[in-house]
């Protein structure tokens, strides 16, 4: 967002609350609707020296291995590949580009604690570890700071976050050796009863990213926690072989409760919501991330137009119209992964009809399916 912002010569100030950025062990697909994005803002060649381009996607069975569904892809035939890699390799490369703007501030270890607005703009108070308080004054104010976002609790949307009955187990493991035998990086995606599990390669190829989405009955609130590798091994037992290998293999096993929530009203005069704040999406479309990217593609295109147009009188019309261009969209992303996560973890005797529909769909139908979702643009 403020990489947006900023190079249509505005000045944004990004407060983050933590000290220092990444989470290792957690892996992202920027698909190319958010990809073209990050391409216009001249990220393209950094990116590149971080990611993998995926040759496609293979749905396969939890207990043997089976192929369901095959949808190749040619990354370079494709003016924007689908690309796969590791979250703080991202986070430092919007870092590095953040800090050669003159126009972004970094203020780090600052949480939000209130928040006003008014005719002449959005005032902030902030609080540090060391308990100092500060003051910032500006012409808005946007919010992108995930599920249990402070900033939607400030704007009066204090629904509460919905625990799903599944928690994500997220490592590294090595290199993929399917993926080096056919020297064609993908993903990789495992349908079971009450569960799924996905992999692809990141780091060049050094790495694999894997995550396994298991049934709990156990929720617990905030980002991540430690995971006994020994649950997991126990619960991968009736996988296929290749599947309990990869699990063996990887290390550093961290643990996510998946939570819902409804989504919240974008955009409340001078103040504005994005990303995982706004529309948290379930893990089963690979959308969280690249709907952020939209979101702040979109939202800092209309504030650029506004203050060219109106001055700062604009901004709220700006992020009115951010929210009815965005709330369509973004509900239909949520409900599509919801009703993924359903097909993923079907039980038999219904897993066996949703084989063969995936069986019949096959590669072009998948592609028919989702263009909607991948060949989005920015006006």
């Amino acid at each position: 967002m403020a990489l947006s912002l900023a190079r249509r010569g505005i000045a944004v100030t990004v407060i983050e609350k933590r000290t220092g950025f990444g989470e290792l062990g957690a892996g992202l697909q920027i698909t190319p609707n958010s990809g073209r994005v990050l391409d216009a803002l001249d990220l393209a060649l950094p990116l590149k020296r971080v990611s993998v381009s995926s040759h496609g996607l293979l749905i396969r069975r939890w207990s043997d291995g089976r192929d369901l569904l095959e949808m190749p892809a040619h990354p370079e035939r494709l003016p924007t590949p689908f690309r796969l890699l590791k979250r703080n390799d991202l986070h430092t490369v919007l870092l590095d580009a953040a800090r050669a703007m003159p126009n972004i501030r970094l203020v780090v270890g600052r949480g939000i604690q209130e928040v006003t607005q008014d005719e002449d703009g959005v005032s902030t108070t902030l609080t540090g570890q060391n308990g100092h308080w500060e003051s910032f004054h500006g012409l808005g104010l946007i919010g992108a700071d995930g599920l249990w976002s402070r900033i939607r609790d400030l704007t009066g949307d204090t629904s509460a976050p919905i625990f799903t009955g599944y928690e994500a187990w997220r490592a590294l493991a090595p290199g993929d050796r399917a993926t080096a035998k056919t020297d064609r990086p993908r993903v990789s995606l495992h349908l079971g009863s009450g569960r799924h599990a996905v992999h692809y390669p990141v780091a060049a190829g050094r790495e694999t990213n894997l995550v396994v989405v298991r049934q709990t009955k156990e929720a617990r609130e905030g980002w991540s926690r430690d995971g006994d590798a020994r649950v997991l091994t126990d619960h991968v037992a009736g996988g296929s072989q290749g599947l309990r290998e990869l699990v063996a293999s990887a290390a550093g096993w961290q643990v996510w409760s998946l939570f819902d929530r409804k989504p919240a009203a974008m955009a409340k005069g001078r103040i504005a919501l994005l990303g995982d704040a706004a529309h948290p999406v379930l893990p089963f479309l690979a959308q969280g991330a690249s709907l952020a990217i939209e979101d702040a593609a979109v939202l800092a295109r209309l504030l650029a137009e506004a203050l060219q147009t109106e001055g700062a009188r604009g901004v709220p019309g700006a992020m009115a119209a951010y929210a009815a261009a965005r709330s369509a969209r973004v509900a239909r992303v949520q409900e599509v992964s919801r009703g993924n996560g359903r097909t993923y973890h079907l039980g038999r005797p219904w897993s066996l009809g949703r084989d063969i529909v995936l069986r019949r769909l096959g590669a072009d139908g998948l592609r028919d399916r989702y263009e909607w979702l991948y060949d989005w643009h920015d006006a």
